[in-house]
């Protein structure tokens, strides 16, 4: 039996899922652009996911666009934008975190390399934005601010309400649209997203995290906010998206959210009951911290995150698969190097301890049983790690 807890990197496809899918891959497989009755009942499947995923964020249909995948959703936003922003001579200065995901801090990088100037913010010990630092780092030329919403590597849910709100608030002070992005995808399904209460100008969300397939993104756009294409040769989703739709997979991003929207309550308390299990029981392993949050209404739901002392994260990833249980690091190996995360080296773990990182996700079909067999597995594993040697002076 394999025990799959690495949900912060993908998730498994529900059947609700499949079911809408199969009918729009093999009967009503119109373009939704044709105006034929095939082409009709596909654009209508499509308003509908627009219309599901919408009730999940708490926003209009008309500010949901379908994207290929996450990493699409934050280019599109960031780039997009800092298009716009050059356009309309709006002052070339993004703010960001030094603890985002590659496909924030890749987009930033190159408007770095571009002229822009970037401003990556530190976190404290968990993780957690400074209200304090981005309130000082907004000037006059900021024109792009980009906060995840949930880190994936330690599950920190970063106060986004709040930070939204200070950065609308300089926007008034300045006279000017400062446009606020957030990287929701490890969010997504697992807490609450209003973007009627958080003025968010735009998020990015991944199908893959929620039960949807692989190949299929949502970037939400505020009315009235707006970005410019990076690709052309279409008009679907108002020319800022373009391409022939990827029907069957918004039809199951649709189901998805539909279904996230309505188990929302179920999910995070079972979520929870597990995280806080295995938290307990990791926390009293020699050898181990846990990294991030312990305070659990601050921490993505049935996410968990350790450094294991002396080890090294692959390494164990390895180990803990041949033992049956699936679990990721943030560590890398490269050309025989590992390499630590470098969101605990902004966390400042110590560095005995930096490259045993260990990421343990649950979702919805997984288990107290399986957690309690998992904790077994766990402490055989951490236990068989080597003692760090000290060195003998002669």
């Amino acid at each position: 039996m394999t025990i799959y807890f690495d949900n912060s990197a993908t998730t498994p496809v529900r059947k609700e899922v499949v079911d809408a899918m199969i009918t729009f891959l093999s009967e009503s497989f119109g373009n939704p652009s044709s105006i034929h009755c095939m082409g009709r009942d596909s654009f209508k499947a499509v308003a509908k996911a627009r219309q599901n995923v919408a009730k999940l964020l708490n926003c209009e249909p008309t500010e949901v666009y379908f994207t290929a995948c996450g990493t699409n959703s934050n280019n599109s936003a960031l780039l997009g934008r800092a298009r716009f922003a050059e356009a309309n001579n709006l002052g070339k200065h993004l703010i960001t975190t030094v603890i985002e995901h590659p496909s924030v801090i890749g987009p930033s990088k190159f408007l770095e390399a571009n002229g822009w100037k970037v401003t990556y913010l530190p976190v404290d010990k968990e993780g957690f934005i400074r209200k304090a630092d981005l309130e000082n780092a907004i000037t006059t030329d900021t024109s792009i601010v980009s906060i995840m919403w949930a880190n994936n590597e330690i599950g920190t849910v970063e106060p986004i309400e709040e930070l939204s709100n200070l950065v609308k608030a300089k926007s008034v002070e300045y006279n000017k649209e400062i446009f606020f992005h957030s990287d929701a995808i490890q969010a997504a399904g697992k807490v609450r997203i209003d973007t009627k209460r958080c003025p968010v100008s735009a998020l990015s969300l991944s199908g893959h995290k929620f039960y949807a397939p692989k190949g299929v993104g949502i970037m939400y756009l505020r009315k009235n906010t707006n970005v410019m294409p990076l690709f052309f040769g279409g008009g679907q989703e108002k020319g800022i998206i373009p391409g022939t739709e990827g029907l069957t997979n918004i039809v199951a991003i649709g189901e998805a959210s539909r279904l996230a929207h309505a188990e929302f309550d179920q999910l995070e308390t079972n979520l929870r009951q597990m995280q806080t299990y295995l938290i307990e029981k990791l926390s009293a392993i020699n050898g181990i911290q846990i990294t991030g949050t312990r305070d659990l209404q601050k921490r993505l739901p049935g996410h968990v995150s350790v450094a294991v002392e002396n080890a090294e994260g692959e390494a164990l990833v390895m180990q803990l698969d041949m033992q049956g249980v699936c679990v990721s690091s943030a560590s890398a190996c490269h050309k025989g190097i590992i390499e630590p995360s470098h969101v605990l080296s902004a966390l400042q773990v110590p560095c005995n301890m930096l490259r045993g990182s260990l990421r343990i996700s649950l979702g919805k079909f997984n288990t107290m049983d399986e957690c309690k067999t998992a904790v077994a597995i766990f402490e055989k594993v951490f236990s068989s790690v080597p003692a760090k040697k000290e060195m003998v002076s002669t």
